[in-house]
Formats: structure tokens, sequence, C-alpha cells
């Protein structure tokens, strides 16, 4: 293919169902090879949504894109040599229930790998190249230089879909022996819900039946999870009880009193999910309050949804994860 020679790098890239939504679920992957340059260097003065300081802002093009499946055995495959690609120069497409069709769409997050494309084989693997790059990436724009009618219908053929990624150095971790989510949370300062909210294949769930003195505190420390995850994650934690706003009542005197959360109480009561913690509420309205408290002891037997990947467990070696954001990188972004 022609533009194929021009590539320097190449991208894997979730395609979610609904871009943007807070519940968006990866229906596909994407493999995209790509031509890129550095256009930033993002500072503490500039970051924000999708870019955080010490990524490094890109332009290009994308050469060449082949659709993959959700799903993987090899977390290399997209690194293979060959690779089912679907069209030049444009984002591949995925045919849908109903004759629907749908391709990426920002914002898509995904791996970027700088390294020399001609030594990759079949099967994928991650090669043994020291001075490649593998990094984090965040998919910004396409289009932007050319739009999808008039000059850049003219020049698709010749340059494919103009493209803005944000490059994330400090994103991606490859896994070895003896790493779990206990393990990596501690080691860079994070915590195993983190690392589940950033890596869709660590968030499948199993049953359990609780145990004589389980609480939510309890099983939460245990699983490595959030309270307010084990409640969305299970209809019986989130019955409530009404109660009648008093004066002077606000979000963040009834959470000390219930020993709950400023978002716990948003997310029993959405309607306040922007209501400011210390705002007095307004006097005789009524809001809910959680009927389980994260101390109450939970019915012994009661079905219950949990994480299966626990904090222990050891994570497959040579694959990877992404890790979460790091805003405070100092002077890196200065350089």
């Amino acid at each position: 293919m022609a533009l194929q020679g021009v590539a320097n790098a190449r991208l894997l890239l979730h395609q979610l169902d609904y871009p943007g939504a807070i519940t968006a679920k990866p229906i596909a992957r994407q493999a995209w090879e790509v031509s890129l340059k550095q256009v930033d260097l993002i500072s503490s003065r500039d970051n924000g949504p999708g870019i955080d300081t010490g990524d490094i802002l890109c332009e290009g093009y994308l050469c060449r894109a082949a659709l993959l499946p959700v799903r993987t055995t090899d977390p290399w495959d997209w690194l293979a040599k060959e690779l089912p690609w679907q069209e030049r120069g444009l984002r591949a497409v995925l045919e849908q229930a109903a004759g629907r069709r749908s391709t990426i769409e920002v914002p898509a997050e995904g791996l970027c790998w700088f390294g020399d494309l001609s030594g990759l084989t079949t099967p994928g693997s991650l090669p043994d190249q020291p001075r490649a790059v593998l990094a984090g990436v965040s998919l910004l724009l396409v289009g932007a230089a050319y739009g999808p009618g008039g000059i850049g219908a003219l020049l698709q053929a010749e340059l494919g879909e103009a493209i803005t990624v944000a490059i994330k150095p400090n994103r991606v971790q490859v896994i070895g022996a003896g790493d779990s989510l206990a393990v990596l949370a501690a080691r860079y300062g994070t915590t195993s819900e983190a690392l589940r909210q950033v890596n869709s294949e660590l968030q499948d769930l199993k049953g359990i039946a609780a145990a004589k003195g389980d609480s939510l505190y309890k099983l939460a420390g245990r699983y490595g999870t959030s309270i307010g995850s084990l409640r969305q994650d299970n209809s019986a934690l989130m019955q409530s009880v009404p109660y009648l706003v008093a004066e002077g009542d606000t979000l963040a005197n009834q959470a000390s009193r219930q020993q709950e959360t400023v978002s716990a109480l948003r997310l029993f009561n959405p309607q306040l999910a922007r209501y400011p913690a210390s705002a007095p509420l307004p006097a005789g309205v009524t809001i809910q309050l959680p009927m389980i408290g994260v101390a109450d002891a939970l019915a012994v037997g009661l079905p219950l949804l949990v994480p299966q990947v626990e904090p222990g467990d050891p994570l497959p070696v040579g694959g990877w994860v992404l890790l979460p954001p790091q805003r405070g990188l100092g002077g890196l972004a200065e350089l």
C-alpha cells in the first residue's frame, strides 16, 4: 500500500458502543498504522480532558486500519506483522446488527508502539526492541486538517484521515512475574479500583454469598473495590429510606451523620449530582438515605456480585495494564 511506507507507529484503539458515555463498553478494537510527528509537550498549564502533564501531543495521518475482536487471548495480537487491513487511509468499519455500521469516534483510548514496524512478527508478540517506545494513547481528533469533503476528499487517497493524538508515556505497564493489582497499586501510588476503571478486561464480576460478619466496608477492602461500585453492581445494596430535609441540612453534614460520603448520597439522589456539598438543602424536600450502612452486617447468604480479579491474584505475565492519569509529574513538562 502506498501509505504504509511512511508509517512510524502502530496504535491499538478501543471502539466503544456509545463514545463519551459514562457506561460505554468496548465493542471492537482497531489497529492503525499511522504517520505521526510531535507538536507539543503538555505542561501543567495546558492539561485537561484527554491530556495530562507530561503527555506528548502529536499530529499525523492514518495509513491503514484493521478491525480486531474485542476479546483476545493474545494481548499483543495487534502487533502481528500481518493484520486484516480493511482500507488504506480510513478508519475500519464494524458491521453491527440491524445493518448498523460504526467506526472509532473520539474520545478513544489505547496503546501506541513506536518501533521498527518491519521487525514485527506473526503471530503478534512484544518485539525485543530496547529503543522502541510503548505508551498509552488518547485519540483526540479525526479529520481536523481537511474535513470529510472538499480538499479532504481530493487528497484522502494520498494522505489518509488527519488525526491528533496524545501519547502518554507514563500510562502503560508490562506485567511481570508476581504482579497483581495490589502490587501495581502500591508501586504506582494508586488503588485496585482505579486500575480497574481504566482496564476494561479487569471489570468482570463473579458471584459470592455474604458470610457472617461481612459488611460493605469489609467486602470493599477484601476485593479491592469501592463501596459505591458494590452498591451499583448489586441492586440489593441500593435499598433506601426517605428522609425529610430539615433547616440547615447539607449533603456534607448528612454524609457525616450517616458515616457515608457525599458521593454515596449523590448516588442515592441523582438529582443532587451537581448540588454543592456544603450548600443548605431545601428544607421540606425528601431525599433518600442508604438503608444498609457501610459497617452494617449483611444478611448471611445474601448473593452479591464482586470483582472477579481480586487484589492479590497474579496477573498474566507478559500482558499489559494501563495506569491511571498522573497529573503531578513535576518539571517533566517544562524540559
